[in-house]
């Protein structure tokens, strides 16, 4: 059985054993090495075992889990957050790392994120993909994030803004860019408005995720109309809100 080395970073000794409790029975191909209170225990310990997958706390005393991470010039471990941090912040992070777990963590969202973790390891784009976490721990909430858009056979990392919207196609979703390349991801269109709804995108209507400084104008007949002339339709019972929320604010 192949293992892999883990260090579970938090400030709270309890949950750190109990993590490392639940590790050992759910995840026996988990090699726990080292556990760290705050993050220069934890930056030492990682310097010193080299981790392949990190359980890292946001909030703590001293700094902060993304402060340990702007430490690495390159990040080669895995990282989980598992933390009771629950705001937008982290859903510009999740598509860079494996994965967030709230407190307290069910044992199947724990294997569940260590599985995710094993084949990420794999993953060629390792280094790529951290390069791009840093840069959106530095633009947490503008559209200068970058997200790595899962496609049909890899991963493909854009700038939010590059983005003009998301359609749902069958199960998949096309994603429209700027310079007119259509991709084509296999996450539903549900995935991509939880993920970008905090970056000034609207769900216009269930099959259509628009990103509003795209929009030009809107129609009466309940049509907006995009900068590079697309017409999408929006859903009846969405157009007082849409009026409320984006078109009310682009006017200011």
């Amino acid at each position: 059985m192949h293992t892999y080395k883990t260090i579970i970073v938090d400030d709270e000794y309890k949950l750190r054993e109990v993590m490392a409790m639940e590790l050992r029975e759910a995840c026996p191909e988990l090699v726990i090495v080292g556990s760290a209170g705050n993050i220069d225990e934890a930056y030492q310990l990682i310097k010193k075992q080299s981790p392949h997958i990190v359980f890292l706390d946001i909030a703590m005393p001293g700094g902060s889990g993304f402060d340990l991470l702007l430490r690495f010039e390159q990040i080669e471990f895995e990282v989980i957050f598992a933390t009771g941090f629950n705001d937008y912040a982290i859903d510009a992070l999740k598509v860079s790392a494996v994965d967030y777990l709230l407190k307290p963590i069910r044992t199947s969202e724990l294997k569940t994120a260590v599985e995710k973790a094993k084949v990420r390891i794999e993953d060629r784009q390792k280094i790529e993909r951290y390069h791009h976490l840093l840069h959106n721990i530095q633009h947490i909430g503008e559209q200068a994030t970058k997200i790595a858009l899962p496609g049909l056979e890899a991963y493909q990392y854009v700038a939010v803004y590059d983005i003009i919207r998301c359609e749902g196609w069958e199960r998949y979703t096309r994603i429209h860019l700027k310079d007119g390349t259509i991709l084509v991801s296999s996450y539903s269109i549900g995935t991509f408005k939880n993920m970008l709804e905090n970056y000034d995108f609207y769900s216009v209507h269930r099959s259509h995720l628009v990103n509003t400084q795209w929009i030009d104008r809107y129609r009466k007949e309940g049509i907006v109309v995009l900068l590079d002339g697309t017409e999408i339709p929006v859903s009846r019972r969405r157009r007082e809100d849409f009026l409320r929320k984006v078109m009310h604010h682009l006017r200011k």
